[in-house]
């Protein structure tokens, strides 16, 4: 990877770490991460903020293109990164970043992943501007298969599962209310096999539901 190459010759100190599946790492205001950048090397992570009345919002699903955000300067708020597959991520500290700012390479290589990073935290905002909890799982499906999936023959094949606490999570509700807005979703036909790595979407003009 041309990234690791470039810390190597410039002897930029980094770590590279392993997250297996439901692996998470918590960013806080009190710990040691505070000063370091996340880039998602390879593999999926999904980010939330976690309140003090235990409250969870979800911020944004990360791949490859992506770097984590900043730790909370609250606190009593963490992030709480959750890979959902195995994933390689690279921890660098900031303030390296700001001593080569004049690097053309590692200066554009971080503002990419910025830039690709706001994009998947707006998907997620527009997912949860919605009323209701049915529209916001279909956005969620239709999101990760256009962002994350390769469709053939009228499926989408995705690089992770969706588990219904995953659902929840990233729509803001409980895991029995995605149960049951998924078998009303199975009525129409339309969506297939949701909590595989192959969903198949047919007839999608038909969909309306609330």
């Amino acid at each position: 990877m041309k990234l690791i190459k470039f810390l190597k010759k410039r002897k930029i100190p980094f770590y590279i770490y392993q997250l297996n599946k439901e692996d998470c790492i918590i960013l806080n205001n009190i710990n040691s991460n505070n000063n370091n950048i996340i880039i998602v090397l390879s593999g999926f992570i999904f980010i939330n903020k976690v309140f003090s009345n235990k409250e969870i919002l979800p911020i944004a699903i990360l791949d490859r293109k992506a770097i984590s955000i900043q730790t909370s300067k609250e606190l009593k708020t963490y992030y709480k990164l959750i890979a959902l597959e195995k994933t390689y991520i690279l921890t660098i500290n900031k303030n390296i970043i700001t001593e080569n700012r004049m690097n053309i390479f590692l200066t554009t290589n971080i503002l990419i992943r910025y830039y690709k990073t706001i994009e998947r935290y707006e998907a997620i905002n527009n997912i949860m501007i919605h009323k209701y909890i049915t529209n916001r799982i279909l956005q969620l499906v239709f999101n990760i298969c256009i962002q994350f999936g390769k469709i053939k023959n009228k499926k989408v094949s995705i690089p992770f599962q969706l588990s219904s606490y995953n659902i929840a999570i990233l729509t803001g509700t409980s895991e029995n209310t995605v149960n049951k807005i998924i078998k009303t979703i199975d009525q129409y036909n339309i969506i297939k096999n949701l909590h595989q790595t192959v969903i198949a979407v047919d007839n999608i003009l038909n969909l309306n539901l609330k």
